[in-house]
């Protein structure tokens, strides 16, 4: 049988919906833009179900994240507690700026200097959830296209309370710890992971970046990575408790730039704990070069504890930083080496990340991104 495939979620978005977004004031498109980002999802969802015409699609789409502007820049829009005013920047680690000026020039001159880039509003008061209609409104909208589209499933993404810790740095004023801080979110985000998953049909992935990016984007928690980790995975574990756990992925990596990512967190220290994840499957990267080789700790983690029973891996099997595009052959034998591994029945065919993770950042044109879909699809239907 061929090899389920998915993306990571992001995908580009038109000449219409990024100058909407950019006059946007909260990084989200409300109901009043509906007809336009609608039909930009269909598209989107079209064009994973079949690349450039390829019989073969994917089998579990996304929306695109169309009507937002990053997966993380409209959360201020969903809670209460966000100043209007005042701004903080996310930390990065002396490695990862050093690196990126070092192997990426380009990209940090465009970004402007890279400790200002991720500017976002600063908490000035406990965090308080406000946004189920929002969420409930596009899982509705995503779950109906899909089905008139024909897609097989269909997720929606949403962030980890770890990867706001990140992106919205800690006021200790407002919570005096980063553990204060990161249960506070696990308990607001459990109302959006509840929301997506009331209505039928919908499939959750948890953006969680910070289960490794966390290494070198931060430094400010505290505490060192490793032994924030598994504090981590448990918020995780306590936002979704009582959901159901086949409908859930949780998806993590080491940041979605182009750079020698030589201070990323080693994955052998990182499996154990996100393997405690109760989720349906995890989702992670394996085509960067520079992890490919995580499939070895893979296989040492499951010779020495065995594969946890019923827990799917979406591995990467495309490169979303790079132009160059996997042969379906390329894909099909990365599918092959995973199954090996951990089984065919747990072993889907991913994307490393998301192809526009951020509105007009992009790490491949999009012509480029539709025939690495098509690779992704056409590699994994040769198993069938």
């Amino acid at each position: 049988m061929p090899y389920p495939t998915t993306m990571t979620g992001s995908w580009f978005r038109s000449k219409e919906i990024l100058d909407l977004l950019a006059k946007s004031p909260t990084g989200e498109l409300g109901p009043e833009h509906a007809a336009t980002y609608l039909a930009v999802e269909r598209a989107t969802i079209r064009e994973q179900l079949h690349p450039l015409g390829s019989p073969h699609g994917l089998t579990q789409v996304s929306n695109g994240q169309q009507r937002v502007s990053g997966y993380t820049n409209f959360l201020p829009n969903r809670f209460t507690g966000f100043s209007k005013t005042e701004r903080a920047s996310m930390a990065m680690s002396p490695e990862l700026i050093q690196d990126m000026v070092e192997s990426n020039p380009a990209m940090a001159a465009a970004l402007g200097g890279l400790q200002q880039t991720f500017s976002l509003p600063k908490i000035v008061g406990p965090l308080e959830y406000t946004g189920a209609a929002n969420a409930q409104r596009e899982a509705q909208d995503a779950v109906k296209i899909a089905k008139e589209e024909q897609a097989p499933s269909v997720f929606l993404p949403s962030p980890s309370p770890g990867v706001i810790t990140i992106f919205y740095p800690n006021n200790p004023k407002v919570y005096p710890t980063h553990d204060a801080y990161l249960d506070a979110l696990s308990r607001e985000l459990a109302k959006e992971y509840r929301a997506i998953l009331d209505v039928p049909g919908t499939v959750l992935q948890i953006d969680a970046p910070d289960l490794a990016m966390g290494k070198q984007t931060a430094t400010d928690w505290g505490v060192d990575f490793y032994k924030a980790l598994p504090k981590h995975v448990d918020a995780i574990n306590a936002a979704i408790r009582g959901l159901p756990k086949e409908r859930i992925r949780v998806h993590y990596c080491y940041g979605n730039y182009a750079a020698t990512h030589e201070s990323d967190a080693d994955f052998a220290r990182v499996l154990p704990e996100i393997t405690r994840l109760k989720v349906h499957s995890l989702v992670g990267e394996l085509a960067n070069p520079h992890h490919e080789g995580d499939l070895l700790a893979i296989r040492r983690f499951a010779k020495e504890h065995g594969w946890p029973s019923k827990l799917g891996f979406v591995g990467g099997m495309i490169d979303v930083k790079t132009p160059i595009v996997e042969s379906k052959e390329t894909v099909k034998f990365r599918l092959d080496t995973l199954a090996a591994i951990i089984g065919e029945e747990n072993t889907w065919g991913g994307t490393d990340c998301g192809f526009e993770t951020f509105a007009g950042l992009n790490g491949v044109p999009h012509p480029v991104a539709l025939k690495k879909l098509r690779a992704l699809a056409e590699g994994a239907a040769l198993a069938g």
